[in-house]
């Protein structure tokens, strides 16, 4: 599994709550079925951030654009392939490990 970092960005400055509640009903389904691992607004409300488990970019496409706020043209949406390599403290901090952990040496 890949990991992404989604970045949505509202195109008007306030959703209606109709859309607002089918985002967030959306995104329960996401949390419930294993695919977005942790999600929520930034200080800016017009942008939300959200990291998806994906088998490729495609599918983490797929997912992004599924959100009921892309769907109905209220915010774009932007999809950042991350590498994690550590997480709350573990993982590899040495050179080396992290060019093995990358497919490297």
């Amino acid at each position: 599994m890949i990991w992404y970092l989604v970045i949505r960005r509202g195109k008007r400055p306030a959703e209606p709550q109709r859309m607002l509640a089918a985002h967030l009903d959306w995104m329960r389904d996401q949390h419930e079925q294993g695919t977005v691992l942790i999600s929520g607004p930034s200080s800016d409300p017009t942008m939300g951030l959200y990291v998806v488990r994906a088998s490729s970019r495609s599918v983490a496409e797929a997912i992004a654009q599924d959100d009921p706020l892309a769907r109905d043209d209220q915010a774009t949406i932007e999809i950042i392939e991350w590498h994690v390599h550590q997480l709350l403290g573990i993982g590899p901090f040495d050179i080396e490990a992290v060019q093995r952990a990358e497919g490297g040496v």
